[in-house]
């Protein structure tokens, strides 16, 4: 029974943890270089979505740039994840899909965000959220699960995974060895489609920032072991899509399947004994983040109930 329920705390510790970072962590706001991600001018996939294209475009340079001046922005992050876990003979499933829809202002900093979890059998979650930057520059975070509000005090650090703008701006990265890859059309509109790979230390910089080791951790795994597996893991397959007439990024999806089920593997062989019996992998594991309204996302208050809990918390 005690290997039992070590076993569910860490399937329901490494679902926690691979969703958050999926989510990414903090951006890098350096200037980029102007000359990777050229568009090369390859045949479109659709013969009439050609219009637009134009061989000196560097529309991924171009989109680093306008990344630099949104004021506001809508944007849906979907993480679909399916695992398989087996222990004493019992097999169990999970197939889950997070939905997380956010509008996002900045200067000062408020965001919004509606959360649902639908992990089928094991029932859906929804959770409403509120982010605000006061005049100090501090952040409140409000959060409603279906009841009352709650509201704390948090970092910067700790909004991150809730911002569109700053997961946009990681995932636009001259490193990853984007390559164009013709257009498709995302929400209607035509856009340059661009494949590349997360590999190294940018991939393990983006699984360490989610303070996944930490969560790991917590289970008694050595932080320094997790750290070191990362080192023989396979790079995360990216692909971006960045709108042809705005030059806006408005979407990316990483495919995380094969590293984090490798990760997996690799976290059960290090508990040795502890793990004996026990098997568990990821078939599927896929982040995905559409954006829009660039600049003009509908602005929203944050309700009375929510400012009311955080004076009370004060109190």
């Amino acid at each position: 029974m005690k290997k039992r329920n070590r076993f569910l705390a860490l399937l329901l510790a490494t679902t926690l943890t691979f969703s958050a970072s999926a989510c990414g962590s903090a951006a890098d706001d350096d200037a980029k270089s102007p000359d990777a991600g050229k568009t090369t001018g390859q045949e479109s996939d659709d013969s009439d979505s050609n219009s637009n294209s134009d061989d000196d475009v560097d529309a991924l340079a171009a989109a680093q740039e306008k990344m630099q001046e949104v004021s506001s922005m809508n944007a849906k992050m979907v993480l679909e994840m399916n695992m398989e876990a087996s222990a004493e003979g019992e097999t169990n499933t999970m197939e889950s899909v997070t939905k997380m829809d956010m509008a996002c202002f900045y200067d000062p900093v408020k965001i919004k965000m509606d959360i649902d979890i639908d992990a089928g059998e094991d029932g859906t979650t929804t959770t409403t959220s509120y982010v605000e930057q006061g005049k100090d520059g501090e952040y409140t975070m409000y959060v409603n699960s279906g009841s009352d509000w709650i509201a704390q005090s948090v970092s910067a650090d700790d909004i991150v995974q809730y911002d569109a703008a700053d997961n946009m701006k990681m995932y636009l990265d001259d490193e990853y060895n984007f390559e164009q890859a013709g257009t498709e059309q995302v929400d209607g509109a035509d856009a340059y489609k661009y494949t590349g790979s997360i590999t190294g230390e940018d991939m393990k910089e983006a699984i360490v920032g989610s303070g996944a080791l930490d969560s790991l951790s917590s289970l008694g795994m050595d932080a320094s072991a997790m750290d070191g597996m990362m080192d023989d893991l396979e790079g995360m397959p990216i692909t971006l899509w960045i709108d042809q007439e705005s030059l806006y990024p408005v979407k990316y999806e990483v495919d995380m399947t094969s590293v984090m089920d490798s990760l997996m593997a690799g976290i059960l062989e290090s508990m040795g004994d502890q793990a004996q019996g026990v098997s568990m992998s990821i078939p599927k594991m896929t982040v995905s983040l559409t954006c829009s309204d660039y600049n003009e996302a509908e602005d929203f208050k944050i309700p009375a109930e929510a400012k009311k809990a955080a004076k009370g918390a004060e109190e």
